[in-house]
């Protein structure tokens, strides 16, 4: 299974606005079905030359496999690109895929972007 998740806006959040607004209702994809021991590869949109990274939690459930950032072809600096990570469906049961896009060290505020997915496994 691929599911590419667009979070909703530019991928250089530290020179536009509205990364820090409310997400957006397409960045919470809910009861998605998988069976166990299906690929699962979520992909977002991400900027690390900004400062800007995705910090992610996953459920016990979904196991990890492996994590790249794919740059942009393109040779404007600073261009954002994806981030991808891949799981395993390993567990049956509900479990959950979070992240939130901020800059480490900074305080959080409640106000980040932020991308959602719970699975159903099977």
């Amino acid at each position: 299974m691929h599911v590419a998740a667009d979070r909703g806006g530019d991928t250089d959040c530290g020179t536009h606005t509205g990364c820090g607004d409310t997400p957006a209702a397409e960045n919470y994809i809910s009861n998605e079905t998988q069976p166990v021991g299906s690929r699962i590869t979520i992909t977002l949109d991400e900027n690390p030359t900004t400062g800007y990274r995705w910090n992610v939690t996953s459920s016990a459930g979904l196991q990890y496999v492996n994590e790249t950032f794919i740059a942009p072809e393109t040779e404007v600096v600073g261009a954002g690109g994806v981030h991808q990570w891949q799981y395993v469906a390993a567990e049956p049961g509900s479990v959950e895929f979070t992240a939130i896009y901020r800059r480490p060290w900074e305080e959080a505020t409640g106000n980040e972007t932020t991308f959602s997915m719970d699975f159903i496994i099977r």
